[in-house]
């Protein structure tokens, strides 16, 4: 490639996840007094501090909490607490293969919780006493529900056409929105696929994976999926790392872009909506455990950029980037960093696209999140002593046909001040031009 890839506005702002880990040490110390009713409120709040007045009754007993497309059912009474979760409708034709995988999944994926049968009617359930609710094995039990749940109701619909039994709590995204995001999951597959061509014909099977598996992480990056195609870039992404040779690892790539290039806009727009999550499947990010994913590919790009491999660098660090929100919740100073170089590389020469990156990358291995890029300060300082020196020259152009000699001579020197930077200085020359020009206005009167 001779250029880096374009760069896509995600539909969310913000990826900074909602967990308050102080809220749990709290839910952890309520506990441990006997305040079981408390320590669970504590840890819904730790979780998301809306959910507990949005989707519970004024007691704190009963919740019905959205997650993806299912709905966790909480019931605390009588000394017990008891969780659920519709999961599908059973389909006539298939039952017998998707009972099987239940089954699987319930020897497999689920810990404590377990599928239950009820007619043609599937539910996951767990319940115990409260004395037995510590807030670290509630947590994995609601994450186990919500994962497992929300990953294979998609899926069960799709390959068995089961049937939902309830209808999920989402928001579409809009029309305008869902066109942009179509539009550029499309030329993210037609730039990648084209890239690949070029690479295939060099041989070049590392850098064709390290593109093909950034685009795949772009994706969910920016249109932010729900639903089976989510489940398929997931899929399509843990294929990537199966133990084959790379060149038969890329084919397999390429042919999920190919498919997805062919998708229709109905068929993306179906699982391109906002929906609430109780438990989210990325991890909270953290600086130092950023830092230390990091760390290997900082070495590589420094060393690829002195060997002026500028390419191998700007490769790997997009790679890198787009991986990070991938399994991550970022926080907004990383988010802000990482996203502002992004946008400033997409499009430009290897060379050019690397030294952004690169600087991006740098200021994190030094936990410099708030460092202003600076391209950017330099932009933004120019900009501001053109218009400062475009106001001044207008006030100056104004008076200059009453000016004599000596106050010309001075406005020189203010506009070699403000070129230079020399603010003490311009405002030195400032008040003196004042002093002139009330001098000069008392002379007239005389």
């Amino acid at each position: 490639m001779k250029q880096t890839p374009i760069f896509v506005a995600p539909v969310l702002g913000s990826t900074q996840s909602k967990v308050n880990k102080e809220l749990f040490e709290q839910s952890v110390e309520r506990y441990g007094e006997g305040k079981h009713l408390e320590a669970f409120h504590l840890l819904l709040d730790h979780l998301n501090p809306e959910f507990r007045t949005k989707y519970g009754n004024a007691d704190g007993t009963e919740f019905s909490i959205p997650h993806g497309s299912i709905l966790v059912n909480i019931r605390i009474g009588d000394g017990r607490m008891r969780i659920s979760a519709d999961f599908l409708e059973i389909p006539e034709k298939g039952r017998v293969a998707m009972l099987r995988q239940v089954a699987d999944l319930n020897i497999n994926r689920l810990m404590l919780p377990r599928f239950r049968k009820e007619g043609d009617l599937l539910k996951m359930e767990y319940e115990c006493a409260m004395a037995q609710s510590h807030p670290h094995k509630l947590y994995f039990v609601l994450r186990n529900i919500c994962h497992v749940g929300d990953r294979y109701d998609d899926e069960f619909c799709s390959k068995f056409g089961a049937k939902r039994t309830y209808e999920p709590r989402i928001t579409p995204y809009s029309d305008a929105e869902t066109d942009r995001v179509c539009e550029a999951v499309r030329q993210v597959c037609r730039e990648t696929l084209d890239a690949l061509t070029e690479y295939a014909a060099e041989r070049r099977y590392g850098y064709a994976w390290n593109v093909l598996d950034t685009a795949l992480y772009k994706i969910a990056y920016f249109a932010h999926p729900q639903g089976q195609l989510m489940n398929e870039l997931e899929k399509a992404v843990d294929d990537m790392d199966k133990e084959l040779p790379v060149a038969e690892l890329v084919a397999k790539g390429k042919a999920f872009l190919e498919k997805l290039l062919a998708a229709s806009r109905e068929e993306l727009a179906r699982d391109l909506y906002f929906v609430d999550t109780l438990i989210s499947t990325k991890r909270r990010s953290s600086l130092n455990n950023v830092q230390e994913n990091m760390k290997d590919v900082y070495t590589e790009a420094t060393e690829a950029i002195q060997a002026e491999n500028y390419e191998r660098s700007a490769v790997r660090i997009l790679y890198k980037f787009y991986e990070m929100y991938f399994y991550n919740d970022v926080q907004d100073d990383l988010n802000a960093l990482v996203s502002r170089a992004l946008e400033r590389s997409a499009g430009k020469p290897m060379e050019e696209a690397s030294e952004i990156l690169y600087e991006a990358l740098d200021n994190i291995m030094e936990g410099e999140l708030d460092a202003e890029d600076d391209d950017d300060a330099m932009t933004g300082l120019a900009e501001a002593m053109t218009g400062a020196m475009a106001g001044a020259a207008e006030q100056m152009q104004q008076m200059a046909s009453a000016m004599e000699s000596q106050i010309a001579d001075m406005q020189t020197k203010m506009q070699e001040a403000m070129m230079r930077g020399d603010m003490a200085e311009y405002m030195r020359l400032a008040t003196e031009f004042q002093q002139k020009m009330l001098e000069q206005a008392m002379g007239k009167q005389e």
